[in-house]
């Protein structure tokens, strides 16, 4: 690897005077540590793109289930312009969530694993009054919903008062077949419009369709896996024919509207997302989620206070045809938010990806204060309370019914120093003082919650 990036810097500085194009190489060089957990399955059993919500099994144990865990994830990349900047190239390279000791990966003894992923490769160029993206690249829509690295075209340039973004991004492709020849590619049409109205105010306008020809109810399936309620889990493959040809296993028309935006006067400032959702799925269920998201805050001297709410909705018939709970496509929702839940500085180790559990959505009440101690050190700490939109329905290790929807009081704390000018190191604690809805990812399911879950991370992070 490090051969390669080598032998990559003296071309492209050989290259440089001959076709006057300037390069710049960024890294973020990311070390990871769970340093104790009392209950690391929980964190451990989400099957990376597919149980994002969390699925029943044997999460959480009545003992102690600790664990010691290093990892890195390192990310490189650069970008090639000519043209004053009127044409860009970038190219990323990730290696990725590899758990010192894990043979898989080129983590144990002497390394040498197969590990290195292509993270972007996309080119940025000039067009009128904007610019066009073409390839794999960082799609962001709105954090809630979905923000990762995907396949497209866009375009965005100044429109009005404000700016124009067009694109159409491929979840995935079907590979035509004499036995899936008219099943379709998952393909997404995404327009914003975002304007400033006012000093200080920022406001965005959007909408999404997604949409494929894939599997419906009439091919005799049903969907029936609820911890794959997120459109990237939509996209798994199924057996859909007697010869075993495997392909996409579900047909979607999803249209997702959206309004987002920010306001700061003086110390006050307050950011708000809200969606609506509505298609049908498989053709015989109808999409009906929403989602709505606002944090209220004030700074207070070198101090700030932040209040978040947010209500995904959630389903509280599974076995209907009325999918009423909001549905992310892909994102990665972190420790910002929530410590235990979501993606915190372990973020290839996690418990949920999405702003919801399963099909029944989450209320997020939490209350934060970060300060500013020094110019090198800042701390923070959060109280929360979570419920689901809706019960979570289970029958438990007894043969008894069960409905739940609180899940907890959870507390979060975090400390953060600059080593140097871009190195940081951190450390951060959460605790969930669970209810009676986590008794549904507990071996001994009984119908009310015996254990709590705590985890302590820290990490090492050179960026630049």
């Amino acid at each position: 690897m490090k051969r390669i990036f080598i032998a990559l810097a003296l071309m492209l500085s050989m290259a440089a005077p001959a076709f006057a194009v300037d390069f710049t190489f960024n890294g973020d060089l990311n070390h990871r540590f769970r340093l104790y957990t009392n209950q690391a399955t929980f964190f451990n059993s989400v099957d990376k793109g597919e149980k994002l919500g969390g699925a029943k099994g044997a999460l959480i144990e009545d003992d102690t289930n600790d664990d010691l865990m290093g990892e890195i994830k390192y990310r490189l990349w650069t970008t090639a312009s000519s043209d004053n900047g009127a044409i860009k190239g970038t190219y990323a390279v990730e290696i990725g969530g590899i758990q010192f000791g894990d043979s898989g990966k080129g983590g144990s003894f002497s390394g040498d694993g197969t590990n290195v992923e292509t993270r972007w490769a996309f080119t940025d160029f000039a067009l009128g009054q904007g610019r066009t993206r073409i390839g794999l690249m960082p799609v962001s829509i709105n954090k809630f919903f979905w923000v990762e690295t995907a396949t497209g075209i866009d375009y965005k340039a100044a429109a009005g008062p404000g700016d124009l973004t067009l694109g159409w991004y491929r979840g995935y492709e079907v590979i035509a077949t004499d036995t899936n020849n008219d099943f379709e590619d998952l393909d997404a049409l995404y327009a914003r419009y975002n304007i400033k109205p006012a000093d200080g105010t920022k406001l965005g306008f959007f909408g999404v369709w997604q949409h494929s020809n894939g599997l419906t109810t009439s091919d005799g399936v049903t969907f029936a896996d609820i911890s794959r309620y997120y459109v990237k889990g939509f996209t798994a493959d199924a057996d859909l024919t007697e010869d075993g040809v495997r392909m996409v296993a579900a047909d979607i028309s999803l249209f997702t509207f959206g309004v987002d935006g920010s306001w700061q006067g003086g110390d006050l400032f307050a950011n708000w997302d809200l969606m609506y959702q509505t298609g049908d799925f498989m053709e015989d269920y109808d999409f009906g989620g929403y989602f709505g998201h606002f944090d209220v805050g004030m700074k207070v001297g070198k101090g700030k206070f932040t209040y978040t709410f947010w209500y995904a909705s959630g389903d509280d018939d599974s076995t209907d045809t009325d999918m009423d709970a909001f549905v992310a496509t892909d994102t990665d929702i972190n420790a910002e938010y929530s410590v235990v839940l979501f993606e915190s500085y372990t973020d290839d180790d996690y418990f949920s990806a999405s702003p919801y559990l399963q099909d029944k959505g989450l209320i997020l009440n939490r209350l934060g204060y970060d300060h500013q101690l020094t110019d090198k050190l800042k701390v923070g700490a959060a109280a929360l309370y979570l419920m689901t939109a809706e019960d979570i329905e289970y029958e438990d290790n007894n043969g008894i019914m069960r409905a739940n929807d609180t899940i907890g009081v959870e507390l979060d704390a975090y400390a953060s120093y600059k080593l140097f000018s871009n190195t940081e190191a951190a450390i951060q604690f959460g605790y969930l003082a669970a209810d009676d809805a986590m008794d549904y990812y507990e071996v001994d399911s009984d119908g009310s919650s015996d254990e709590d879950v705590y985890i302590i991370n820290s990490r090492i992070r050179y960026k630049f």
